[in-house]
């Protein structure tokens, strides 16, 4: 019996989510993995089939929407953990067996999320919330947490904690939640109320009202974040908000009147803004025409094709080898890494501490055994 079953929702990311089961089982090699397709049209279903053969792969005939698709696996889970993974993620060889270890030594423990950052290092804020009470969605949409990070002010996301320490939180992001079966049993999966967006706050809450607490813990994953989503989108803003007053609705819909309608009057706002927002900055960023040089740090004998892919991208050039990362490296730029000459162990924490160190790098990851760079931008093959 496997120790953790790996389920995974996908929707057209074949190249991505190829890239995350490889780090999976390089983190866990018995794992057992089990990917819902939600009617991709990219062909995912045929190539995971053939790519990875021990890879259960159920195919809906609709987009079923996250949390019905991950129920569907959930019932043919057999470890005694259930990892939730985003198909845009990459997994570092430490992590799963560091949540392994710490859940098996905390059995009151019912999930744990650990710390994601995006592509060039930078931590993602949501890997540590709490629950969005009418108080702290208050304090979170009107940016009273932005301005007072460090007080109580900013509990939506807990930026007062350091992001390098284990701590408590209440909300386990649901592009990497591991939760103890048990819990899960006990608890129910996720409510398929929610479309998209929403159901881990949801199953969150559930798994603290039932007795357990939920743990951050500083073990990386890359999350590419939304290669999967188009953000620009009306119907995005609207679902996303929209699972907002779900969740409020469900478990706080004895507040005051006045209370309700001051969150739904919030809510429709911001709305509003991310629509108008994101398209405005999408209009911006289309307008920039820009490429970024690129260090490849790898084998010589990969260099070759991975500098052919480079001179293929929208957004990286003049590729330049190394065999191990230089010390002299300029403030911005691209980085390449051949990764199946280093670790994700290895690669994901370098870029971690440049951007903590004030140094902006795009990560670009080529695999020599399948011939793909892949960043957060692009697929090269």
């Amino acid at each position: 019996m496997p120790s953790v079953s790996v389920i995974i929702v996908s929707y057209r990311v074949m190249h991505y989510i190829e890239q995350c089961i490889c780090s999976v089982l390089r983190s866990l090699p018995d794992a057992q993995i089990i990917v819902v397709d939600n009617r991709s049209d990219d062909g995912s279903v045929e190539f995971l089939r053939r790519r990875f053969p021990d890879v259960t792969v159920i195919a809906n005939a609709d987009n079923e929407g996250f949390g019905k698709a991950n129920n569907q696996a959930l019932e043919m889970a057999q470890g005694r953990y259930v990892l939730f993974l985003n198909p845009d993620t990459v997994v570092a060889e430490r992590t799963l067996p560091g949540c392994i270890e710490y859940m098996d030594a905390n059995p009151g423990t019912g999930a744990v999320g650990v710390r994601m950052q995006h592509g060039n290092g930078r931590f993602a804020l949501e890997s540590r919330r709490s629950i969005p009470t009418p108080w702290v969605s208050f304090c979170h949409m009107t940016g009273l947490g932005r301005l007072f990070p460090r007080t109580k002010l900013a509990k939506y996301h807990l930026t007062y904690y350091n992001q390098d320490e284990q701590c408590p939180i209440q909300v386990v992001s649901g592009a990497f939640m591991f939760v103890r079966k048990e819990a899960l049993d006990r608890s129910g999966g996720f409510d398929e109320s929610f479309f998209m967006y929403g159901e881990d706050i949801d199953l969150s809450y559930r798994l603290l009202e039932h007795g357990y607490e939920n743990r951050y813990l500083p073990l990386p994953i890359v999350h590419y974040k939304g290669e999967s989503t188009t953000k620009t989108s009306y119907s995005y803003a609207k679902v996303f908000y929209d699972a907002m007053l779900i969740f409020y609705h469900k478990h706080f819909a004895g507040y005051s009147i006045l209370m309700s309608w001051l969150v739904k009057f919030i809510v429709g706002v911001k709305k509003l803004g991310t629509y108008v927002g994101q398209n405005l900055l999408a209009g911006k960023r289309a307008l920039v025409e820009y490429k970024e040089g690129c260090i490849y740090v790898g084998r010589r004998e990969t260099f070759g094709k991975a500098s052919d892919l480079i001179g293929k991208s929208q957004v990286l050039e003049n590729a330049r080898f190394f065999e191990d990362i230089p010390f002299d490296l300029p403030n911005s730029g691209a980085v390449v890494f051949d990764i199946d000459a280093f670790s994700y162990n290895t690669v994901l924490d370098w870029f971690y501490s440049q951007y903590r160190a004030g140094k902006r790098f795009t990560m670009g990851l080529y695999s020599q055994s399948n011939g793909k760079l892949i960043t957060e931008d692009e697929v090269l093959l």
